[in-house]
């Protein structure tokens, strides 16, 4: 047991030192360096998230947001037919207090002021703006423009010396109670003398047809509008002077466009077109005459060259220049200092002086009712199962593709949405603003995700007009009864300067509802002078830095044009 206890240890051991082999003989052994300590490694900071102009992720072509089809948030009723553009958000009808002063302003809105004129161009809001909706170009040559207006301007951008800033088509003769009369029209040397008060002139349209062709070989037809003026009342315009026609736009959502942050849309400006894709939007920069400090340049948001900073800016000078109503804003009378027949007729009225047509009640009222008129939800979203229609979202993806979103930018969000600089609403009349009170801010514009799609920027649309002296056959006249006006432009330009923006810019108009737009008034059309009969020719107008845009359009298969038609049909 001994030696067997021996032999073992023996064999182990010289196993453990390398076979049997003896000390003096093994291989040197590799010194093992020391073991550095552990020091714990900081990971790399996540980069930051890419983030839209509104602080939220980039809306992407094929990925639709679950409540994109709430185009204007809480405002959103779900409503479809001829009354679409009329209606109240359920915040506004839940609140008895808010629910009157939307009633109420409804009711002014639709109405005529007693102190309409002495020349004006409609009698009411509701009389340009047909069911909230968008105006019609006259059936005629000889029916008089009664939804839309004409601006002017000299080379330069100037008012005109004797007729201002915008054709007033009627007299207040033409209007009873309101409503328009087949009189009070303009005539040929009428005021002259200013022994008698006319209509300052009769605008009209007639149409040149265009056909074109698709690169697959599909036909298109386009009307092109040639303005004539006829029947000037006081004498010729200005020498270099430039017309442009514009239709009255639909009415609801103003107050969530209003809503929107000045620094979200500035974030959109690009005006050296720094990412390269044609598209240079700029914002237009105005004087804010409700601000306090009146020379500070605001952002301008409303009519289609952006020269209005707030919604209660437009429809104050909108009571002035379409209906000769005078507010606190606007106190004087639409008249030129050389128009002598309104000037006299405007002395005659009941509200002269310091006494103003519309007071700030009222003003406030329709403000009130503009800010809140509901927004159409979208269609082609089912909320049974949570999805789109095949051929709408399949359009969305086209109008990604297309890159229309460069101007007609999908979503927004609003900010506390303020109440009134005029006041606070109360049963007892309006309460004037105090540093310590405030109007309450409405709740249902305040803080919302919305889809207008619109940047609310200017953009260079391409074009150039030409303004001539005709007969109504064309022959080349200077003066006299028989010789129009006559403005022809190639694209969509007008050659009018209106502030920053040039005769060739416009403001991108919001595309929510419009869809339903020819539901609302079966006789509305498209664009800012109504010339487009349907979407489609809409879209082949475009030009400028809308070009790269319509080509590719052009340039779908009739199926994908079709796909983006229905998506822009469902907005």
């Amino acid at each position: 047991m001994y030696k067997l206890g021996l032999i073992l240890f023996v064999v182990v051991n010289l196993t453990a030192c390398g076979g049997g082999s003896s000390s003096t003989d093994s291989a040197p052994v590799t010194p093992v360096a020391p073991v550095s300590p552990v020091v714990p490694v900081t990971p790399a900071p996540e980069p930051e998230p890419t983030l839209d102009h509104s602080g939220l992720a980039p809306m992407l072509s094929d990925v639709i947001a679950d409540s994109e089809h709430l185009s204007g948030g809480d405002t959103t009723v779900f409503v479809s037919n001829e009354n679409a553009f009329s209606r109240k958000p359920a915040g506004i009808i839940a609140d008895f207090r808010l629910d009157g002063n939307f009633t109420q302003g409804d009711h002014l809105f639709r109405t005529p002021d007693d102190g309409i004129g002495p020349l004006l161009s409609i009698g009411s809001c509701q009389g340009c703006h047909i069911n909230d909706g968008r105006g019609e170009i006259p059936a005629s040559p000889q029916s008089p423009m009664s939804t839309m207006v004409i601006k002017l301007a000299d080379a330069n951008g100037n008012a005109d010396p004797m007729y201002g800033k915008q054709i007033q088509p009627f007299s207040i003769q033409g209007f009873l109670g309101g409503n328009q009369l087949s009189d009070g029209f303009s005539e040929h040397d009428g005021s002259v003398s200013g022994a008698e008060l006319h209509g300052e002139a009769f605008p009209f349209f007639e149409f040149e047809i265009i056909n074109g062709n698709y690169p697959d070989g599909n036909s298109y037809q386009l009307r092109k509008p040639i303005l004539k003026i006829r029947d000037l009342s006081y004498g010729n315009f200005v020498e270099d002077i430039r017309f442009s026609a514009r239709l009255a736009p639909q009415a609801f959502g103003a107050g969530l466009l209003d809503a929107i942050p000045a620094e979200n849309l500035l974030a959109l400006v690009d005006e050296n077109d720094s990412n390269n894709d044609g598209i240079s939007g700029r914002a237009s920069m105005v004087n804010d005459i409700f601000a306090s400090n009146s020379s500070q340049k605001m952002i301008g948001r409303f009519t289609y060259k952006a020269q209005s900073p707030s919604l209660l800016h437009q429809v104050a000078a909108a009571y002035n220049g379409d209906m000769g109503v005078s507010t606190s804003a606007f106190p004087n009378e639409h008249c030129t200092d050389l128009q002598l027949a309104c000037n006299l007729a405007a002395e005659q009225e009941e509200k002269t002086g310091e006494v103003v047509d519309l007071s700030d009640i009222s003003l406030a009222f329709v403000e009130f009712y503009n800010r809140v008129l509901a927004v159409p939800a979208r269609r082609g979203f089912d909320e049974n199962t949570n999805t789109w229609d095949g051929e709408v979202s399949a359009g969305r993806a086209l109008f990604f593709t297309a890159n229309c979103v460069g101007c007609h930018t999908p979503r927004h969000v609003t900010i506390d949405a303020k109440g009134s600089v005029l006041g606070e609403i109360s049963f007892n009349g309006l309460i004037a603003n105090t540093e310590e009170q405030q109007a309450d801010s409405i709740e249902v514009l305040s803080n919302q995700t919305i889809y207008p799609y619109t940047d609310l920027l200017l953009h260079d649309m391409g074009g150039s007009c030409e303004v001539t002296r005709e007969t109504n056959t064309g022959e080349t006249c200077s003066a006299g009864a028989e010789c129009f006006y006559v403005q022809r432009c190639q694209g969509l330009a007008d050659g009018v300067i209106q502030g920053d923006a040039s005769g060739t810019e416009w403001k991108t108009p919001a595309l929510w509802g419009l869809g339903l737009v020819q539901t609302v008034n079966q006789d509305a059309s498209f664009l800012h002078d109504g010339r487009a009969r349907s979407i489609e020719e809409a879209i082949l107008w475009h030009g400028g830095e809308a070009e790269n845009a319509k080509q590719a359009f052009m340039n779908f298969s009739q199926d994908e044009r079709q796909q983006l038609l229905s998506f822009l049909k469902s907005l």
